[in-house]
């Protein structure tokens, strides 16, 4: 089984990155987002994806800084190390593989920066079968928290769910 990265993950799309001086934007609206956050959280992605379709529990669980909060409808969990992320993606890793889902793609629904360290991300992944169909979809809110010397890491994960795409 040949576990990849979708070769062009939906990142995000080249948008306006200075404010328009004619339009206001309303208060407690978060202010634009420059080029580079673009590119860095982009890179991150891509990281985070060819992690979780390669297997590579350890490198996830280096994408996470610590403590890392994970928000279900159900719950919330608390992973206090970086083997405990690791331990808590071997279930989800083994039933995408179980599933014959062995590749993914994003696409970047949502972005906000909130301070210069923090920034929320809504992601929708898709997950594909070992001929590229996309069997199944995901979706997350993510805030990202830039670590010095490190980049982006993920702070907090609330898991949104999402519809089957297809016979999975």
């Amino acid at each position: 089984m040949t576990a990849r990265a979708d070769s062009t993950p939906r990142a995000l799309q080249a948008t306006r990155t200075m404010p328009d001086p004619a339009r206001r934007r309303p208060p407690g609206s978060p202010e634009p987002v420059d080029v580079q956050d673009r590119r860095e959280l982009s890179g991150f992605l891509d990281r985070f994806a060819r992690a979780f379709a390669d297997g590579d529990l350890a490198a996830i669980a280096d994408l996470h800084a610590t403590p890392v909060l994970v928000v279900t409808e159900e719950e919330a969990t608390t992973f206090d190390t970086t083997t405990e992320i690791a331990d808590g993606f071997r279930s989800v890793v083994a039933e995408h593989r179980r599933r014959g889902l062995v590749s993914n793609s994003y696409r970047v629904e949502a972005l906000k920066t909130l301070t210069p360290a923090l920034h929320e991300v809504s992601v929708r992944w898709t997950y594909h079968d070992e001929n590229g169909r996309p069997r199944f979809h995901d979706s997350y809110r993510y805030l990202l928290r830039r670590v010095p010397g490190q980049g982006l890491r993920i702070g907090v994960v609330m898991v949104l769910g999402g519809p089957v795409a297809e016979n999975s």
